[in-house]
């Protein structure tokens, strides 16, 4: 057997392996916190743009985690270096476009785990 993966199923894993570990290394307020900026990503990136998305949830304490697992994926896929907000400021549009299309895709998966992983106690 090969071990090829879509994108979709690489964008899901990554995005499941967070929420997994924010589950398990923090309290319940703080997986509030996470989940409201996690489900709120997508919808900020499409009205706002990602540059002043990315400045938003960088400069919240309570977004920020959310910031870096955006920041860390975009390095994965060789979109950015070092700081997403950094980099592309200076960037032209075409890489810009990219990593815009790159994040929304994956804050999609970010809410769609969040919603599973990070439920309500019923």
């Amino acid at each position: 057997m090969n071990n090829i993966k879509t994108l979709e199923q690489e964008r899901a894993k990554f995005c499941l392996e967070k929420v997994k570990n924010i589950k398990s290394n923090q309290d319940k307020s703080n997986q509030d916190k996470f989940k409201t900026a996690a489900r709120n990503l997508p919808s900020f990136i499409v009205s706002n743009g990602l540059i002043p998305t990315l400045a938003f949830y960088k400069s919240k304490a309570e977004k920020k985690e959310v910031y870096e697992i955006i920041n860390e994926w975009l390095k994965e896929r060789k979109i950015i270096e070092n700081d997403a907000l950094n980099y592309l400021v200076y960037k032209d549009f075409n890489t810009l476009r990219l990593a815009t299309m790159e994040a929304l895709a994956l804050a999609n998966w970010l809410k769609r785990i969040v919603e599973i992983e990070l439920k309500e106690k019923e």
